[in-house]
């Protein structure tokens, strides 16, 4: 999977030498956690204590080009807290164009913790497709084969790295105008299916949601706020439903 992941890279890149550029973006931020619910971890352990407020820096960027699209961004979480227990994320994915609107869409996401409390990376290829968008509205499905690669156990001590079933997944948005002020709304969204029984265990069932729902306002032209919801069951260690509320303020390039 991992090799399949590296020569997708390697030819999106290749081929964004001969490509014809369309659109791009890049945002630094700053973001406040608040934790709403989900405060039971598997087998019932309380992981509220774990669940702090806290305070993320991040950057991100996206690109399109005629033979499709990329995306990434990289985080460091919970500044506000000892060196000890914070955690870095970044994840990156791509669309590539094989046939009209069909894509190969791969990603790849990779969270750690400092203390070493958890480290995980998750990858995924499959198939999606962009046809469906308009001026004001995107919304591009994926469906993929899911792996995971983890030094950690399930409850029952058995390792929970390999293939672990599959994916689907989308991201949307839009945008609309209250008065003369300008608004954009985005959702991402994860459905896990068919893991294995290790990571089942791991995460508290067969199957895992995990996503957000964001309103976005541009406060100038460089500078930006949203508020997202954010939502998840049978993942982040949580079992069942959690959510959390993310405050941002943040720069467009």
């Amino acid at each position: 999977m991992l090799r399949i992941l590296l020569l997708l890279t390697s030819v999106l890149l290749s081929s964004a030498v001969h490509a014809d550029y369309q659109f791009g973006f890049a945002n630094t931020y700053f973001d406040y956690l608040s934790w709403k619910q989900g405060t039971q971890g598997y087998n019932g352990i309380d992981v509220s204590e774990d669940r702090d407020d806290h305070v993320t820096w991040g950057i991100e960027a996206g690109v399109t080009f005629d033979w499709g699209e990329a995306y990434g961004f990289m985080e460091a979480e919970k500044l506000d807290k000892s060196a000890d227990v914070r955690s870095q994320a970044f994840k990156v994915s791509a669309h590539y164009r094989v046939a009209d609107n069909w894509t190969v869409y791969g990603q790849v996401y990779d969270y750690s913790e400092s203390g070493g409390y958890v480290d995980e990376q998750n990858r995924l290829l499959g198939l999606g497709y962009l046809g469906i968008a308009s001026k004001t509205f995107w919304f591009k499905p994926f469906l993929g084969f899911h792996h995971v690669t983890s030094p950690f156990n399930d409850p029952f001590g058995d390792n929970i790295s390999g293939f672990n079933g599959g994916m689907l997944g989308w991201n949307l948005g839009g945008f609309f105008s209250i008065g003369s002020a300008d608004f954009m709304y985005t959702n991402w969204n994860e459905f896990e299916f068919a893991r294995n029984d290790e990571y089942a265990n791991y995460q508290n069932g067969d199957t895992g949601l995990n996503g957000a729902i964001a309103l976005w306002y541009d406060l100038s032209k460089h500078v930006y706020v949203g508020v997202q919801y954010r939502y998840f069951s049978n993942k982040l260690g949580v079992d069942d439903y959690g959510d959390a509320i993310i405050w941002r303020i943040g720069a467009h390039f």
